[in-house]
């Protein structure tokens, strides 16, 4: 392989097009994150406890005592960074936590320069710098390949503009991040791979290889398990071509990584092995009572993750075209080898490993990226053979081109491909309706872990707020004597309590409340108007 020589070779002129090019493609990709970053909503309480995570002095949670009233603002100091504490709370915080520390410095970094603010940009644009970084490495791998700068253009676009890629960009929690790992840790190895790459152009693609494997895992202890699978293709390649110095050099280099992760982080062996959910992973990897069901979703996410409504068809045509390329041995068939087996044998073990309650497509993002990378590959490939020489130039264009248009429709009109967003403005009338209803007080009453999360982001556009958990009642009006807004969610209590917190509050001893019922996002939020008989309701404390 001499193409890494070539592409380092190229002419100043040459250069400054591949720049130029490159920059459109991080243009396009940003105004479409941009685009859909606006249509972004906060409900989901793992981003929540992201802000806690990166920057709260109290731990995971909100520091509030049940019953007892709080101004709005006080959220927005919750999930803020002080000043002064820099990174020492966010290495407190994550030390008890569960995760690794990479994503959370980061997210407290960008919130050190966002200040006192709560904004869903500050997780936005941790991610979209990683989006960036996916894209750019995507251009110089495409490119490589297929040695035309536009149709690395329209690649790194069709990748980017995935909309299980998207929708891991809107996410603010760690897995864009540790795909954008990911990214860099491929386009290093397949520089590795090269030939004609001078010793000490070796020496730091293989530390460079270590230092991103180390920090992949530190994002997100899931990344061991995609480089284990896209380790043992390399070895087997390596064994084939008898690249007995190549392969010891990347088994040095993934050993390295493994004690770079653990001077920088020693805490990842007692998370992993002695917490709950590290002994929670590790009890259900001894499990094999629904290996047929596991095996089942490890290989069938990540096809519907990114064909689709038109996943059996991928699959159909992704086969077909990689059984043509092994008859016609095709060059770029270890690298596809590489992106496959890293992908699906991650998919398979996450299945398998991950506790059902746990289970969701966000673990599977950046698998379905590897994978979607491997088949524009392989139909890039494939177009090379199946039209005449006038015609195979262009092929290398339309291909990718064919997807990026088939994305964008996806994204647009097919309602289950993305998350986090708000199609239909639904979340945006929720916050339209709170901010009408600001000026009196918050009730929340439900369950006082994640469905208070989901609407605990909101209550900075309040004056005052109180919460009610399961283990509390309220004696009196929960509003003492003034209209207030009420936010129920019952959905952990058995059926009809809902029913019953409104007939107690209908009941409450000198009040009578009017109750209006207003939106139903999260929690199921009343407005609750107060008779107060021409008496004045005194002012509420607030703490």
């Amino acid at each position: 392989m001499s193409r890494f020589k070539d592409f380092v070779k190229q002419n100043k002129r040459e250069i400054a097009l591949n720049a130029l090019v490159l920059l459109l493609t991080v243009a396009v990709v940003t105004g479409v994150f941009v685009y859909w970053g606006n249509h972004k909503i906060m409900w989901f309480c793992d981003e929540i406890y992201s802000y806690f995570t990166a920057n709260s002095g109290s731990g995971l949670g909100p520091r509030i005592t049940y019953q007892t009233w709080y101004d709005g603002s006080f959220v927005v100091d919750d999930m803020s960074p002080e000043a002064g504490q820099f990174f020492r709370r966010t290495i407190n915080n994550v030390k008890v936590d569960d995760h690794p520390p990479v994503y959370f410095l980061t997210m407290h970094a960008a919130s050190l320069v966002a200040g006192r603010s709560i904004s869903k940009w500050i997780g936005l644009s941790v991610n979209l710098i990683c989006v960036i970084g996916i894209c750019i490495f995507a251009y110089f791998i495409f490119y490589m390949i297929t040695r035309k700068k536009w149709a690395a253009f329209a690649s790194a676009v069709a990748l980017c503009l995935l909309p299980s890629m998207l929708t891991n960009g809107m996410l603010i929690r760690m897995y864009c991040m540790m795909t954008a790992w990911a990214m860099l840790y491929i386009f290093l190895s397949y520089l590795v791979m090269q030939e004609n790459i001078n010793k000490w152009l070796k020496l730091f693609l293989h530390l460079a290889l270590a230092g991103t494997t180390a920090f992949g895992f530190l994002t997100q202890y899931y990344f061991a398990v995609f480089a284990v699978g896209f380790t043992a293709v390399y070895t087997i390649y390596c064994v084939i071509r008898k690249w007995w110095k190549k392969l010891a050099c990347y088994i040095v280099s993934m050993i390295l990584a493994v004690g770079i992760a653990t001077v920088l982080w020693e805490e990842w062996i007692d998370q992993i092995f002695y917490r709950y959910c590290g002994e929670e992973v590790m009890s259900k990897a001894g499990d094999f009572s629904n290996l047929l069901h596991e095996l089942f979703i490890g290989l069938t996410y990540l096809p519907k993750l990114m064909f689709y409504k038109f996943w059996i068809l991928g699959c159909v045509l992704v086969i077909a075209g990689l059984i043509f390329l092994v008859l016609k041995k095709n060059k770029n068939l270890p690298i596809i080898a590489m992106l496959l087996g890293g992908a699906f044998f991650y998919s398979i073990i996450i299945a398998h490993v991950t506790p059902s309650f746990y289970l969701d497509y966000r673990y599977f993002y950046m698998a379905a990226v590897i994978a979607y990378m491997a088949v524009l590959i392989i139909f890039i490939s494939c177009s090379e053979y199946l039209v005449n020489d006038n015609l195979k130039r262009y092929a290398v264009y339309v291909i990718p081109g064919f997807f990026v248009i088939f994305n964008v429709l996806v994204a647009q009109f097919d309602e289950t491909s993305m998350g986090y967003i708000d199609r239909t403005g639904e979340y945006h009338e929720k916050i339209a309706a709170l901010k009408e209803y600001g000026t009196i007080p918050w009730v929340y009453y439900g369950y006082e872990n994640w469905t208070m999360m989901e609407n605990y982001y909101d209550f900075p556009l309040c004056e005052k707020f109180i919460v009610y958990n399961d283990m509390f009642d309220f004696e009196g009006c929960p509003g003492e004597g003034q209209d207030f807004l009420f936010m129920l969610d019952t959905r952990w209590y058995k059926d009809g309590a809902d029913d019953a917190v409104l007939e107690k509050l209908k009941d409450v001893v000198g009040c009578n409340h009017e109750i209006e019922f207003l939106f139903s996002k999260g929690s199921e939020i009343y407005l609750i108007r107060h008779n107060h008989d021409g008496e004045i309701a005194e002012q509420i404390p607030v703490k």
